[in-house]
C-alpha cells in the first residue's frame, strides 16, 4: 500500500456501492416496508431485527446495537481490513483505489523486487531441508509431519556464514543479511529452523529461525523491522488459518512457532502466535474480527502468567457484542507443543473446557492481591478494579462485573454507584432505542439531518442553543458544523465522519428509527418546527437564568437588560 485512502475516494465509493446488494450477497435480506431486514448474522435470534436502509446505505441490529456503512460490514464479517474492505468495493465497482503519498507508510522503491527476494530465501530454506537430515529428524522427532511442515512452508538455514544468494541490497533491506563495520555481509540465520512469517496475501514478509539445542540463545531469532514488515501489526500462522479454516470458531494464541505447527498437526487449525513481543490491541482487533472466541495459551509459571495478564489488559476495549475472551494455563514446565504432544488432542481439549473466562482471570488475580475480608481489602480491591472495569464497553459485561462484585466483597448492588464502578450504567440505558411517539425536539432534529444532511445548511448561528447546554444540542451542532462545511455530504458520508466518535453508537441508533412522514416537504417543516421548539426552550430558560439573578438581588449587565427586554417581548 502506497499510503492512506483519500477520504473523497472513500465517500465516492459508498455513495456509489449499494449496502443492500453487499450485504444481500452474504445475507439473504427481505424487504418490509422501506427497509430491508434479515435475522442478524453478528448474534443468534430468531425474529429479524437487523435493518438495512438503502435510503442512509446502513445497517443496524435492534438486538446486538452493531451498526456501519458497506466497509464496516465487509470488515466485521469478511473479517476484512479496512484497505481490504475498500479494495473489495473498489473491484466491484471497476475503481482503481488511490494512495495519498506523504500520508501513512509510504511504498519504497522497489518494494515487489523485496516481496520476491524473500519468497526466493523460503524456497531456498525449503530446499535446504529437504536435505537435511538432522532437520527432517528434529521435525520427526517433534511429531511434525511432511504435511503440515509443507504447509507453514517450513525450511532450514543451513550452517554456512554465506550460504543466502542474491541481491546484496535487497537481502539487507529484507533483513537476511547483517553488514559489518568492514562493510561485509553475512547471513542472519544459521543453522536454525525456519519459519517464514507470510502476510495475508500469502507473502512472504520475514522469517522466525529456531535453535535446535534447546541450550542454545537466542531460541527464537526474529527478521528485524523492514519495509514490508512490522512486527506489531503480523500474527504468524494467520494466513495459514484463513487459508485452511472457512468457518472459525475460535482462535488459539499462542507463544512460539511450534506451538502453533504442533497444535495444527493435533487437529487444532486455528493456532496463531506473536512474534516474539506482547501481543496489542491491534492484533487482537483483527483476530476478533476472524471469529468471536480467543483462547490464550501460556505455561503455567510466573511468565505465562505475566504474558497472560498482558493479553487481559490488551483485550478489554475490544470486548463488545458476543466477543469471548479465555485464558488456558498449563502445568508447569508444558507449552501447548510439548504438552499436546504429551498428553494428546484429547486432554488438551479437557484442558481448554477448564479455561478461565476473562472476568474469572481478573477476579482470581486480583483476589489474590487483596485482602477482600477488611475493609481496607475491598477499598484496595475497587481500586485496581476500577480501570479495567471502565474499559470494558459491553454494558452486560459489567452488569456480570457487578454482580460478582456483589458476591465477593458483599456490597449491595444499590451502593454500586458510590463504588463508582456502576457510573456508566444509566448513561448506557439512556443510548436505547428512541420509541417513535416519544421523540425529544433535539433526537428528532438529529434523525432529520442523518436522512437529508442539507436541512443544516438553512441554519442561522446557533450560539444561544450552546451557551444554553440543552442535552444533545452539542451533538446537534457538531452535525450541523459537518454539514456546512460540506454542503453535498450524504447521509452515509455523514454518519462516517462520527465512525472514531463517542457518538456513534448513538447516532447510529437514533438514525435506525424513522419517524412518520408523508414527503420531503413534510421533513422540512418538522425540522424547522424542531430548531422553533429548541429556540423556545433556550428562552424560556434564559428568562428564568435571568429572573433569578433579579430576585438575587444582583443588578443585570446592560447587555442582559437588552436581552431581558427582548426575551420578554418577542422570540429570537
Amino acid at each position: 500500500m502506497a499510503g492512506r485512502v483519500p477520504r473523497a475516494f472513500v465517500d465516492n465509493l459508498l455513495n456509489r456501492v449499494d449496502i443492500v446488494e453487499v450485504i444481500d450477497a452474504r445475507v439473504p435480506l427481505k424487504k418490509k416496508g422501506r427497509e430491508y431486514w434479515a435475522c442478524c448474522p453478528f448474534h443468534g435470534e430468531k425474529t429479524p431485527s437487523f435493518s438495512v436502509s438503502p435510503n442512509k446505505q446502513f445497517y443496524h441490529c435492534f438486538g446486538c446495537q452493531q451498526s456501519g456503512n458497506a466497509i464496516g460490514f465487509l470488515m466485521d464479517y469478511d473479517h476484512m481490513e479496512f484497505v481490504e474492505a475498500v479494495e473489495t468495493l473498489a473491484q466491484q465497482l471497476g475503481l482503481e483505489v488511490p494512495y495519498e503519498q506523504g500520508q501513512g507508510p509510504r511504498k519504497p522503491q522497489g518494494l515487489d523486487n523485496l516481496y520476491d527476494t524473500l519468497q526466493d530465501c523460503s524456497l531456498f530454506y525449503q530446499q535446504q531441508l529437504k536435505q537435511s537430515e538432522m532437520a527432517i529428524e528434529y521435525l520427526r522427532q517433534r511429531g511434525i509431519s511432511g504435511q503440515t511442515a509443507k504447509e507453514f512452508a517450513i525450511g532450514y538455514a543451513p550452517s554456512g556464514w554465506r550460504s543466502i544468494k542474491g541481491d546484496h541490497k535487497q537481502l539487507l533491506e529484507g533483513g537476511m543479511l547483517i553488514e559489518k563495520d568492514s562493510g561485509q555481509h553475512y547471513d542472519r540465520f544459521r543453522n536454525r529452523l525456519m519459519f517464514p512469517i507470510r502476510d495475508r496475501r500469502g507473502r512472504t514478509i520475514a522469517f522466525g529461525g529456531r535453535v535446535f539445542n534447546a541450550e542454545d540463545n537466542p531460541k527464537y531469532l526474529n527478521s528485524p523491522e523492514t519495509p514490508v514488515f512490522h512486527k506489531g501489526e503480523e500474527i504468524y500462522g494467520l494466513y495459514e488459518l484463513r487459508k485452511a479454516v472457512t468457518q472459525i470458531d475460535r482462535i488459539f494464541v499462542t507463544e512460539g512457532y511450534m506451538d502453533v505447527v504442533a497444535l495444527v498437526e493435533h487437529g487444532f487449525k486455528t493456532a496463531v502466535a506473536t512474534l516474539g513481543t506482547a501481543i496489542n490491541n491491534a492484533q487482537i482487533e483483527k483476530l476478533f474480527r476472524s471469529c468471536k472466541t480467543l483462547i490464550f495459551c501460556f505455561d503455567g509459571d510466573a511468565a505465562g502468567k505475566n504474558a497472560a495478564w498482558r493479553s487481559l489488559e490488551q483485550c478489554l476495549t475490544s470486548l463488545k457484542e458476543g466477543r469471548l475472551a479465555r485464558f488456558l494455563f498449563l502445568p508447569d514446565g508444558h507449552d501447548p507443543d510439548s504438552f499436546i504432544r504429551d498428553q494428546g488432542a484429547s486432554v488438551f481439549e479437557q484442558e481448554i473446557e477448564k479455561s478461565a473466562t476473562l472476568t474469572e482471570f481478573l477476579f482470581k488475580t486480583l483476589l489474590t492481591e487483596c485482602n477482600v475480608l477488611s475493609a481496607e481489602g475491598k477499598s484496595q480491591f475497587l481500586d485496581r478494579l476500577r480501570p479495567y472495569f471502565m474499559q470494558i464497553p459491553l454494558q452486560s459485561l459489567k452488569d456480570q462485573i457487578l454482580i460478582e462484585v456483589e458476591k465477593q466483597l458483599s456490597i449491595p448492588l444499590d451502593n454500586r454507584l458510590l463504588l463508582n464502578l456502576g457510573e456508566t450504567r444509566n448513561a448506557e440505558k439512556s443510548r436505547t432505542i428512541i420509541p417513535e411517539n416519544r421523540w425529544t425536539a433535539v433526537k428528532l432534529a438529529i434523525n432529520l439531518l442523518l436522512q437529508k444532511p442539507q436541512l443544516g445548511l438553512g441554519v442561522g448561528a446557533q450560539n444561544h442553543l450552546a451557551e444554553a447546554s440543552l442535552p444533545g444540542v452539542d451533538l446537534l451542532l457538531q452535525l450541523i458544523d459537518v454539514i456546512q462545511e460540506e454542503p453535498d455530504i450524504t447521509p452515509q458520508n455523514l454518519l462516517s465522519r462520527f465512525e472514531s466518535s463517542d457518538h456513534r453508537l448513538h447516532l447510529f441508533q437514533l438514525a435506525a428509527v424513522q419517524p412518520a412522514m408523508e414527503n420531503d416537504e413534510s421533513i422540512d417543516l418538522m425540522f424547522s418546527d424542531c430548531l422553533q421548539r429548541l429556540q423556545n426552550k433556550y428562552i424560556d430558560l434564559r428568562r428564568k437564568q435571568l429572573i433569578q439573578k433579579l430576585q438575587s438581588g444582583e443588578q443585570l449587565t446592560e447587555t442582559e437588560k437588552i436581552e431581558h427586554k427582548q426575551l420578554f417581548t418577542k422570540h429570537f
